[in-house]
């Protein structure tokens, strides 16, 4: 993201997609719509997210910080189609590349999902699943 920004002054928000983030370490959550499958949600759009790295960037933040907002803010719950559509529609909650009015990194970073009515459980990743097996 930063040799992307240096070079051009911005970014892909394609860099927090699964290829670069594995799902391993980003789905935290499942809608209790969702039994099997769902479709993958940032729970902070990925717009947003990188819109924030450029401006961490512009004030000088290190890799290391960098990295560490991305752990802490990549985020993805599996959502039923239904839930999806009412989060991105134009006719109905317009959230697909914004949080709700007010929202602040500092905030509740599953405000999407509560403006939407989306009940959810947490799932532990992947990762931290393997690790507690001492894999």
């Amino acid at each position: 993201m930063r040799g992307l920004w240096e070079e051009k002054g911005s970014s892909d928000t394609r860099l927090l997609e699964s290829f670069f983030l594995p799902d391993a370490y980003t789905v935290v959550g499942r809608s209790h719509s969702v039994e099997v499958g769902g479709r993958r949600e940032h729970v902070i759009p990925r717009l947003v997210i990188v819109a924030e790295c450029h401006r961490m960037l512009e004030r000088g933040a290190s890799d290391a910080e960098l990295a560490a907002f991305l752990r802490d803010h990549v985020k993805i719950v599996l959502v039923s189609e239904d839930e999806r559509r009412r989060l991105d529609s134009r006719d109905q909650l317009r959230l697909r590349q914004c949080m709700p009015d007010g929202w602040a990194f500092a905030d509740d970073p599953f405000a999407r999902l509560v403006a939407a009515d989306i009940q959810w459980s947490p799932v532990v990743p992947a990762y931290a699943a393997r690790a507690e097996e001492g894999l």
